[in-house]
């Protein structure tokens, strides 16, 4: 018999009975089987969002700031991987938007299910379109995996004392194959 492990966290199981007694000689057989059906489990990200407070130098870029950590549920029992896409949106109503070409993102921290080579993180990269900050190469869908991101921006160099500039980084996961 070839045991196979089961990679996912949904498992149904199915019983069946077949056979029956013998009401005139008290003998007989019952035969279970027993069926294990694999469901594929979820991907999913989760994370808090951050507010970060920052006092730049109008037309310098700050220091990395920020720590967000995003937490990708790989359950899916594939092989496929994921990516993590980061995209940058304008600011609710009365702030001035920086502008996405004025904010970087990074990923550090790798912790988890993948890391090392397994993981594939940007540093630096400017939001301009949406960015892919992590991804996976063929990797098996088993586990957590923790990734903290962290920003540079830079406020436009004509502004002014007291001036709100923000934005607004979401964050999406898919499986890349």
């Amino acid at each position: 018999m070839r045991r196979t492990p089961l990679l996912a966290t949904t498992v149904a199981l199915v019983l069946a009975s077949a056979g029956a007694a013998s009401a005139a000689g008290g003998t007989g057989t019952v035969t279970d089987t027993l069926l294990a059906t694999v469901a594929a489990g979820p991907l999913t990200l989760a994370g808090v969002g951050a507010s970060v407070a920052l006092s730049p130098t109008p037309g310098a870029w700050t220091a990395s700031t920020g720590a967000t950590a995003l937490t990708v549920s790989d359950l899916t029992g594939t092989t496929n991987g994921w990516a993590v896409t980061a995209t940058y949106t304008a600011p609710a109503a009365g702030i001035t938007a920086l502008g996405a070409d004025n904010v970087k993102v990074s990923v550090t921290d790798v912790t988890g299910a993948l890391t090392g080579a397994a993981v594939s993180p940007v540093t630096d990269a400017p939001l301009t379109t949406p960015v892919t900050v992590a991804s996976t190469g063929l990797a098996a869908g088993t586990g957590v995996t923790v990734l903290t991101s962290a920003y540079k921006v830079r406020v436009p160099a004509s502004a002014t004392v007291g001036q709100v500039y923000g934005g607004t980084v979401t964050y999406t996961v898919a499986s890349v194959r």
